[in-house]
């Protein structure tokens, strides 16, 4: 019973060397690294960023290489899925250059398997597992945000745009009396009478106005005696 408990246990498990299917990743700063290899291939790449996020790419980078025989430039088969479904988006990723490159976009946070598969002397299928955290921001409300912003700009722009043409179209408001420049006053009219003009002028001293003018007296004529004159019409003594 002890010997038969013995070869269950070696069948159930895998036997040191012998091939896995789990591809391992390594956490570094920017990025995620992945490793694998049997006796016959191996296999490597990266996913950035380090850190998958639901609604945020990811960007897959992988290189498969041959011990022996010729290099392998098949194509990949890449499925990134949720665990525990059986399907999910399946891409076929041919190479370029070295690598074979893809890119997806998780739309929910939770556990999640990267398959790759290929085939040389035969088919293998490998399996990563992921852990997509949640967004920061989840992305309806981000668009939602985005695309409020992207409203009110157009209105603001249109509402300038509005105002600029109405301020053009208004006319300017024309002045009843156009202003003097300074240095060309207009000179007063003259009053026909000059004693009023002479009042006229600033600093000028009105004439009197409750006297009549004084008679001019001829040189030839002798001023009127203003001493009294006694009965008989002679002046006094």
């Amino acid at each position: 019973m002890a010997g038969l408990w013995l070869a269950s246990a070696a069948m159930a498990g895998p036997l040191p060397g012998e091939p896995t299917d789990r591809i391992e990743l390594t956490a570094h700063e920017d990025a995620l690294a992945l490793s694998w290899s049997d006796t016959e291939e191996r296999l490597k790449g990266s996913i950035r960023p380090a850190v998958p996020r639901a609604g945020e790419p990811l960007h897959l980078s992988l290189q498969v290489g041959s011990f022996e025989g010729e290099p392998f430039t098949g194509p990949l088969i890449i499925t990134l899925r949720e665990e525990g479904s059986s399907h999910g988006r399946s891409v076929t990723v041919k190479r370029s250059g070295e690598q074979w490159q893809t890119t997806f976009t998780p739309e929910r946070e939770g556990p999640y398997l990267l398959d790759v598969s290929f085939r040389t002397t035969r088919h293998k299928a490998l399996h990563a597992a992921l852990q997509v955290r949640p967004s920061p921001l989840p992305q309806r409300l981000g668009l939602a945000v985005l695309g409020l912003g992207g409203l009110v700009l157009v209105g603001y722009t249109i509402r300038s745009l509005l105002k600029g043409e109405r301020a053009e179209e208004r006319p300017l408001p024309s002045s009843a009396v156009e202003p003097v420049p300074a240095g060309d006053t207009p000179p007063l009219p003259a009053p026909a009478d000059p004693i009023a003009a002479q009042s006229a002028l600033p600093g000028a001293e009105a004439p009197p106005t409750s006297e009549p003018p004084a008679t001019p007296v001829d040189a030839g004529e002798q001023p009127p005696d203003s001493a009294p004159k006694t009965s008989e019409g002679e002046p006094p003594s």
